[in-house]
């Protein structure tokens, strides 16, 4: 009992996390810091059409393993690469470096 309970609990984790709930890596906004206003603008718009595309992506695969998850229990999107975690957690830490940069220089 005690295994599969363990098992279900280690395959719900596996799952695609819907792009709201993945929180931002931490970057450093030094790099960001030597950049004018116009480029940190440019660079932000850059950043947040990839982050749009890799949460829809995201939210796809997440949905896509909710509805394997109740026919066969087994995350089959994520397992198939489909998983863009790790890339809008750093692109959300970008952006947030940006911003910070943004404010620092007193960008509008």
């Amino acid at each position: 009992m005690r295994k599969s309970i363990f098992c279900v609990v280690l395959l719900l984790a596996a799952c695609a996390k819907p792009p709201g709930k993945i929180e931002a890596t931490a970057v450093p906004a030094g790099h960001y810091m030597q950049m004018s206003c116009v480029s940190l603008a440019s660079e932000k718009a850059g950043k947040q059409a990839q982050l749009n595309r890799f949460s829809n992506e995201q939210q796809d695969t997440s949905d896509r393993d909710a509805a394997w998850m109740t026919i066969i229990h087994l995350p089959v999107a994520s397992m198939s690469n489909g998983d863009r975690e790790p890339e809008i957690a750093h692109l959300k830490g970008q952006l947030n470096a940006i911003n910070q940069a943004s404010r620092a220089k007193s960008c509008n």
